[in-house]
């Protein structure tokens, strides 16, 4: 059975039991920093389980694209190397939220294995915690599993829990038996023979979520849930591998067309290399997916993550022998073996392949680097009898060469050796720290509880802000915001900050008394907006109260929103369809897009999108806001943020014929509103992300006369206008070089003169050498010096030493090849006792002190030369 027609399976047998199907959330947790990576089918459910959302549909069905690479669920040292460990994976569940509860959960997962998988009833096992009898019985009174197939586990097998606090409960798995050919011989099956885990291997995780966890009194206690829930989950790959009779899921039809395609590539067999293409095909899918919902490579957090990844995949490549950049050739095989449940995937493709492969190349002009540095320091480890690796080494090769230190980690043992990872961990604590280290996503530090406890009390909030700026509105809760006061109403015109536009601007009215000045709008929770503002006169709960949006504020805004809109089209239009939106910031003073390009925006390039634009505002083109279905507006061709989770329903903003976005930021009606937009820089964020900040309406009329004022005064300066002006600054600009190439000329002629003057001291030393100490002046080249000294003396030593601000420079030189004397060594010995720094070649070492000691380094000269 194919892989394809499983997952169809699985979603028609739970829609026949009264499940919807929706759909795979994004591999970015949606509001939610406590998580890497979406690593399980509950993650985009989390809410509903804690009681903070109340679902539309009590019973779900989904097929989930996980990842599981960094924090604390990581697999990723383990691919390759068994049968079933994977940085992506797919993740099948039916999920029950306070429906149906532990016995139609077991019928459901046992009918579907068994009656619509037809798997043999025999090769069947199952376990329940150890204080769960009510599910062992229904496994053997409702199902008829024999009693000698229950086992009963302890909690870090059996029981689940969301973390400290919250929605707890005990599992119940079903495992599939192999086969005995299959047994690890080295298993202790003494107390449970499904302890011999390469033989059993569980397919299906039935978590019954029937307790909360809560604090009271500094202890951690227990209680019932009043409505219990069920979350299950079976794991795709390891499904199909039995479907198809398989021992390894790499072995599957999900992997396999990926592997042909390595081996094409690679010219190598998968047979006598499997481990390695393993590997790579398992990369290849996480990257490609990561990259296709927005994760972009970095040095932090998740992208630090995914840049990990690329690189191992990459450094397998080369050790299968393939030289040339390659691994974005895998992207299309992943997205063939994919594209039935992700269909979005196809429409990011040439984004995906052109980022990996700009990954791969930045990468390989390391690597090599990088493996002669690390072969070199194994090589001298076994040496001298040692067996780590310092950390100061292991730093070196992650930030000169890229090396991620579990690579580094990984060739280490290989060739039995490990790494000092303290000691990298204290040379990255010397380094400045990043924003963010891998997988520490804190949460934020305010408190969400009282908004919960607000939503849950009032409902959300009306928002009416697309047609009103002032509203008659009632106040149902105060709640202190770090010294500050978050003030919720039952419906608002304030804009709170979101989509990457920021939260309105404004004042709140009692009997037409200023009451406070609202200085931020944002919304804690969804649905909940809160009016932050800084004081506040006496203002009471249950209260009606004007609330008056700045309408300035509010425009200037608009325009640059809408502009951004524009810009984005128009950077389609010009640099192509890879580009996509990685972040924006929209206020009343400017606006800033990120977006997805490998490469500089030329200049030329930018003065056609400011040309575009500016042409759609002249047009007068209707803006236009509609409502309607996702899946209509996806259709429609409307563009969706990476990462972004929608409702059922979505707003649509279309500019005709040029641009359409999903998008609930406030808008103008009509693009002549924003009048004039220019560009005011762009510059790279990251790798292959660029910047760009532009302004609009008054803000670009001001800018482009600043730019005219201060032309007029060159033209006055230089008496001379339009193409005239131009002709007379280049002209001007080759009289300078000129003058300089004459200056240089004479500086280094005048310097030729007293250099031979201070070739006059020329002592010979002991072997016949001859040798010279010249004190030089604070200006001169003293490179210069020692090239002229060289030439008059080709076989000769030099010192030249000047003062320059508060250093003392030093240079020693001779000829190439002079085995008597090294001016690298003779160098440290000068500098050294002087607290001095340099280095050099054995030819040529340069180097300083302070100033003060330039008496004392003569002094030591003289020692050193002519002792």
């Amino acid at each position: 059975m194919k892989t394809s027609d499983i997952r169809d399976k699985f979603v028609k047998f739970f829609e026949s039991k009264g499940h919807v199907h929706l759909p795979s959330s994004s591999l970015v947790p949606h509001n939610d920093n406590t998580l890497l990576f979406t690593n399980a089918g509950m993650v985009q459910f989390k809410d509903n389980f804690t009681g903070k959302a109340n679902p539309k549909n009590k019973r779900a069905v989904t097929i989930q694209k996980c990842v599981r690479a960094g924090g604390k669920h990581n697999d990723l040292e383990n691919v390759g190397f068994t049968a079933r460990h994977h940085t992506f994976f797919e993740m099948l569940g039916n999920f029950s939220f306070g429906d149906y509860f532990k016995e139609d959960a077991i019928k459901f997962a046992w009918e579907f294995l068994t009656e619509t998988l037809s798997i043999p009833k025999e090769k069947l096992y199952v376990t329940a915690h150890h204080s769960d009898k009510e599910s062992a019985d229904l496994w053997h009174e409702k199902i008829g599993v024999p009693r000698d197939r229950i086992f009963f586990r302890g909690d870090k097998d059996n029981f689940w829990e969301m973390g400290e606090v919250g929605p707890c409960g005990p599992c119940s798995e079903i495992f599939f038996d192999h086969g005995k050919d299959f047994s690890d011989p080295n298993a202790d099956t003494s107390e449970c023979i499904l302890d011999d885990e390469d033989r059993y291997v569980e397919v299906w995780n039935l978590v019954f979520m029937q307790y909360e966890k809560f604090k009271e009194d500094g202890e951690v206690k227990r209680k019932n849930l009043p409505k219990p829930s069920v979350d299950t989950g079976a794991g795709l790959e390891r499904l199909a591998a039995v479907m198809q009779g398989n021992y390894n899921n790499f072995d599957t039809d999900g992997f396999q067309y990926i592997i042909s395609k390595i081996e094409s590539i690679s010219n190598k067999k998968y047979s006598n290399h499997p481990q390695m293409m393993r590997v790579i095909a398992d990369h290849a899918r996480s990257c490609s997916m990561l990259l296709s919902d927005g994760v972009l490579p970095s040095n932090e957090g998740r992208g630090y993550v995914l840049r990990r990844i690329i690189r191992r995949a990459v450094r397998f490549l080369d050790q299968l022998g393939v030289k040339e950049v390659n691994f974005y050739n895998l992207v299309d095989p992943v997205f063939d073996t994919l594209n039935q449940m992700y269909p979005d995937t196809r429409n990011n493709q040439q984004f995906v392949e052109k980022y990996l492969k700009l990954e791969e190349e930045s990468f390989r002009k390391t690597l090599s680097s990088g493996l002669k540095l690390l072969n070199k320091e194994i090589e001298s480890l076994r040496e001298n009898k040692k067996t780590t690796l310092s950390g100061s080494i292991v730093f070196n090769l992650y930030d000169t060469h890229g090396f991620p230190v579990d690579l580094t980690q990984m060739i280490l043992e290989e060739n039995s050796l490990s790494a000092d990872i303290d000691g990298f961990n204290k040379e990255m604590e010397d380094q400045k720290k990043r924003s963010k280290a891998d997988g520490d996503f804190s949460s934020s530090s305010q408190d969400l509880s009282s908004f919960y406890q607000v939503f849950e009390n009032h409902g959300a909030t009306k928002f009416l802000g697309y047609e009103n700026l002032e509203s008659e509105s009632k106040l149902i809760s105060k709640i202190d915001l770090n010294g500050k006061a978050a003030l919720v109403f039952d419906e608002t015109p304030f804009y709170a900050e979101g989509g990457g536009q920021l939260g309105d601007i404004g004042e709140i009215y009692f009997n037409n008394t200023l009451v406070g000045k609202v200085i931020d709008t944002r919304k804690p929770i969804d649905g909940l907006y809160i009016h932050i503002v800084e004081e506040v006169a006496q203002i009471e709960e249950n209260q009606t109260y004007k609330l008056c949006v700045d309408k300035k504020n509010r425009d200037l805004t608009k325009y640059n929103h809408t502009a951004t809109h524009l810009l984005q089209a128009a950077l389609i239009n010009v640099l192509g369809d890879h580009v996509k939106q990685a972040g924006s910031s929209v206020g009343p003073d400017r606006l800033r897009f990120d977006f997805t390009h490998p490469e500089q925006v030329k200049k030329e390039e930018i003065i056609q999108i400011e040309r575009i634009i500016n042409e759609k505002i002249q047009a007068s083109l209707a803006v236009t806001p509609n409502s309607m279905k996702k899946d209509d507006a996806i259709k429609l061709g409307a563009m969706a943020l990476f990462g972004e989770k929608y409702d059922d329903i979505v707003r649509v903003i279309n500019i005709p014929d040029f641009s359409i976005e999903l998008c609930g930021g406030t808008h103008v009606e009509n693009t002549s509103e924003i009048s004039f937009f220019k560009v005011l820089s762009e510059s790279s964020l990251s790798t292959g992300v660029r910047r760009i900040e532009a302004v609009t309406n008054q803000a670009a009329f001001d800018l482009v006369e600043d730019k005219l004022r201060g032309l007029e005064k060159i033209e006055k300066e230089l008496n001379s206008k339009g193409d005239k002006l131009f002709d007379r600054i280049l002209k001007m600009k080759e009289e300078i070089a000129l003058s300089n190439k004459e200056i240089k000329q004479l500086k280094d002629k005048l310097q030729s003169l007293s250099a031979k003057d201070m070739f006059n001291d020329i002592r010979e030393l002991k072997d016949g050498t001859s040798f010279s100490l010249i004190e030089a002046s604070e200006g001169d080249d003293i490179r210069k010096i020692g090239d002229l000294f060289m030439d008059k003396y080709p076989k000769g030593i030099v010192c030249v030493a000047n003062k320059k601000g508060d250093k003392c420079m030093v240079l020693i030189k001779t000829f190439n090849g002079n085995s008597n004397y090294n001016c690298s060594e003779i160098l440290k010995d000068l500098l050294a006792p002087l607290d001095g720094k340099g280095g050099g070649k054995p030819f040529m070492a340069q180097g300083s002190v302070a100033a003060s000691s330039f008496s004392e380094l003569k002094k030591s000269i003289d020692n050193v030369f002519l002792s």
